[in-house]
């Protein structure tokens, strides 16, 4: 019997002394809106205990160089088991990682290639052949009968140095004959030590040719020829009436009119991180550092010439590793099937190409069919990232083992979630738990187990609702999630109305997989753009749409306008998931402008005026009044030595930012360091009776960011309270009927804007979106979630499916229209369906 994984007086965070029982080799889910305690109970208090109990097995040596993470705040937690977490950050991925090195394809093709792989000369091509020491015994022994045969090792290298010496231990080792200058003589005849000639060998054995008889004393001989001279074993062959003849037999790869040798190959010979497999251009970076284009000598394939002339063969084509690698998935698996190994290597092979092709079916059933293994790391989204690492796994085939993911339907089209899932069942088959914090209505629906929390963010979180099975949750009336997925609460109304008749229209895309489509937009009104994953949706948005945008609102003379009616629109705002600023300063309060309002108030308070501080003196970014110990941070890095540098609060001014001068300004007893400690909900009481603050931290608060406080890093946003932080920054610039008023009429552009949220925060999202779209704003949308595709105005469904089976425009219209048109890939999940 599996016991359950207890968890007594779990404090972590904002978590509340929680106790908690997760039923073991379950599909488990944690629910609840963004900062109730979901990631603080599943990855900084089960992951991080799992890990620390993983680091103390080790010993101190083992252990050095590593961080060692804190115990979590706990009681007691038992019967965990070990746990891997699958996180989707994307960010500390170098440019040198690829699909195929997360999910360790690429190092079993490595070994594959090395081991079986077919040369060529980098130069000429040309296929270079070896002879192993059964063929040559073979060729040797069907030589005419009564044919003399003299075999003799090369030992010019083993000469070079000291003859007399190595001449002296080939005496001692019972050999008594070199061949020398063209002939055949003793040892002992050999004049004072000079430098030997070209053709210089050790006698093995003199044999006459009788028949198969003779193949066993050929083959002992060839044996002990290959221990002395490895590469190469020469045989003067004198067949009966006629002269004699030296014949050399290559047991390397050799290009016999060239010359040239191939090194013993390696898996390092394959890698573009080892200097024997990089290309000596780029240093297999596969790009020209000053053009930052693709390098001239590989182009942009990062392996040597070396490398790319050792290919692998399938009955219609050969592949290097770099074309094999860069075949979309779908094709790949079909190709790797076909690869043709040698006879003689199958019961090594057979183990390893088992391996490359389980995984590779695993990337094409989690909907990654459109990617290659070629694809950096760093150019994935959070979702297909998690995805490939959960391959992976599923490749490894580990039991008894806790998986933990976060959000791993993030930019799943609900036919991709439906392929996720069937993943996550395998890994629970397995005997597994798999802990899945998510709020995609699939996957809570699936679940084993359900856990919500809440019922509120940030302090109003942290407890546990309800929890227990599906049709336990839909009748708790203490479960916020289980009101959503019982129907029992619904999304706000969306008023749809009549299209308007302006049109934004972006015709003739065909970047990527895009099939000259032309995308028809309503202007002001809520667009979504939906699909499979891979099927466009960003290629047509990010890389047509946008830019096609921007050059028209230039609007520089004689260049004509791409898209068509662009003069409805003078404003673009892209709202996508990438950080809030471009370094870890950025807050909340700088991202927007709420700090902007608070230095001037700072700074005309009587002590500010008493001492002459400017506004200036209130940013922890300027010399004056920052801290200059931590230079404004609030951290600063402490060498450990031999351990990893620790990120601590600076001592000097304790982790606020400013230096002891600015924190004796006060308003309303809070200096500016504690002001912006707050939460936006405590701030939205604090600061009331400023309508400027006021209104921005209502924008925030209208998305669902009560909970967030104000000083909040940039590197700890998820990327969904990233975009929505720039939401509410663009809701606070004035109230959304004075937008219009003055003409400022906008197309806002947002990438998956419901990532990472709840059920009541999507209510809020659509709140706020509605709030844009009454303005006389265009809100268009790439987007999976059900809810806003329902309440949008008019859909664009793309696909039908991934990569080349994708690039099209399937179905547009309402709502209700595409879900009347089968053919549309998004049609059976939309409610009016």
């Amino acid at each position: 019997m599996n016991l359950p994984i207890s968890i007594r007086g779990a404090r972590q965070h904002n978590l509340r002394n929680l106790d908690l029982d997760l039923p073991s080799n379950k599909l488990i889910v944690f629910s609840g809106p963004s900062g109730s305690g979901k990631s603080s109970l599943a990855f900084d208090t089960l992951f991080s205990e799992s890990r620390r109990r993983f680091l103390d097995c080790l010993s101190a040596r083992a252990r050095q160089g590593m961080e060692q993470p804190e115990k979590p705040e706990v009681d007691s937690i038992t019967g965990l088991p070990p746990a891997l977490c699958l996180e989707q950050s994307v960010r500390q991925q170098s440019s040198r990682t690829l699909l195929g090195s997360i999910t360790e394809i690429l190092d079993y093709l490595r070994i594959l290639y090395a081991a079986a792989g077919t040369p060529h000369d980098p130069e000429t091509g040309q296929e270079l052949v070896r002879k192993s020491p059964d063929r040559i015994t073979e060729e040797l022994v069907s030589l005419p009968e009564q044919t003399r045969l003299v075999l003799a090792a090369p030992a010019e290298t083993l000469l070079a140095q000291d003859p007399a010496a190595t001449l002296g231990d080939f005496q001692r080792q019972g050999f008594l004959r070199v061949y020398w200058n063209g002939e055949v003589r003793d040892i002992e005849e050999i004049g004072p030590p000079s430098p030997p000639p070209p053709d210089a060998a050790l006698v093995i054995d003199r044999i006459i040719i009788r028949g198969e008889g003779t193949a066993s004393r050929v083959a002992d001989s060839l044996q002990t020829a290959l221990r002395i001279n490895p590469d190469e074993v020469r045989a003067i062959i004198t067949r009966p009436g006629k002269e004699a003849a030296v014949q050399a037999f290559h047991t390397r790869y050799r290009n016999p009119e060239t010359g040239f040798l191939l090194p013993q190959l390696t898996p390092r010979h394959f890698s573009f991180n080892s200097p024997l497999g990089a290309c000596p251009a780029c240093q297999g970076s596969g790009l020209n550092d000053r053009e930052d284009a693709p390098c001239p000598a590989c182009g942009g394939l990062r392996l040597s010439p070396l490398a790319l002339a050792v290919t692998m063969h399938t009955p219609g084509r050969a592949y290097n590793l770099a074309e094999l690698t860069a075949l979309p998935l779908e094709d790949m698996a079909g190709e790797v099937e076909k690869l043709e190994t040698p006879a003689s290597l199958a019961t090594a092979l057979n183990p390893l190409m088992g391996e490359i092709n389980k995984r590779v079916r695993f990337l094409n059933e989690l909907g990654l069919s459109y990617l290659s293994l070629d694809r950096q790391a760093n150019t994935l989204s959070g979702g297909e990232l998690q995805r490939a690492r959960l391959a992976s796994q599923l490749g490894g085939a580990l039991s008894g083992v806790l998986y933990i993911l976060d959000e791993p339907t993030a930019g799943l089209h609900p036919s991709d979630t439906d392929r996720l899932l069937h993943a996550l069942r395998s890994l629970r088959d397995q005997g597994n738990t798999v802990l899945v914090v998510e709020h995609d209505e699939q996957i809570l629906n699936a679940a084993d187990h359900l856990v919500d929390m809440g019922p509120g963010s940030g302090a109003n979180g942290g407890r546990i609702l309800a929890q227990g099975t599906l049709p336990e949750i839909l009748e708790n009336a203490e479960s916020p999630t289980g009101a959503w997925l019982s129907g029992k609460r619904s999304m706000p109304a969306s008023a749809h109305r009549a299209l308007p008749s302006s049109r934004l229209i972006l015709a003739g895309a065909a970047k990527h997989n895009l099939n000259n489509v032309t995308l028809n937009i309503p202007v002001g009104a809520l667009t979504c753009i939906s699909g499979p994953s891979g099927s466009g949706k960003s290629t047509l948005v990010r890389d047509c749409l946008i830019p096609a945008v921007r050059q028209d609102l230039a609007g520089k003379r004689g260049v004509p306008r791409i898209v068509q009616g662009s003069e409805h629109v003078n404003r673009l705002v892209v709202i996508d998931q990438s950080p809030i600023g471009k370094t870890p300063r950025s807050t909340p309060a700088t991202a927007t402008g709420l700090l902007q309002v608070l230095r001037p108030l700072y700074a005309q308070l009587p002590l500010s005026k008493q001492r002459g501080y400017t506004a200036a003196r209130f940013s922890p970014n300027i010399r004056g009044g920052r801290c200059e110990r931590c230079l404004g941070t609030g951290m600063i890095e402490v060498d450990m030595n031999f351990l990893g540098n620790v990120t601590m609060p600076c001592d000097a001014c304790q982790g606020q930012c400013y230096n002891r001068e600015t924190l004796e300004v006060t308003w309303k007893g809070k200096s500016i360091a504690q002001a912006l400690a707050l939460t936006v909900d405590e701030a939205a009481d604090f600061f009331s009776s400023l309508p400027k603050a006021t209104a921005i931290l209502k924008s925030m608060q209208d998305v669902g960011l009560g909970y967030l406080n104000l000083n909040r890093r940039a590197d700890t946003l998820s990327g969904g309270e990233s975009q929505r932080i720039k939401i509410a920054a663009e809701l606070a610039k004035a109230p959304a009927w004075k937008l219009a008023e003055d003409g400022k009429r906008a197309l806002f552009i947002l990438d998956e804007p419901t990532s990472g949220l709840h059920f009541n925060e999507v209510a809020l999202l659509l709140t706020a979106l509605f709030r844009l779209r009454a303005a006389g704003h265009t809100v268009l949308c790439v987007e999976h979630h059900k809810d806003l595709l329902d309440a949008a105005d008019y859909l664009v469904d793309m696909g039908p499916g991934a990569g080349r089976h994708g690039g099209n425009i399937v179905a547009e219209g309402t709502p209700a229209a595409v879900a009347a048109m089968p053919e549309a890939p998004t049609s059976r999940w939309l409610s009016s369906h």
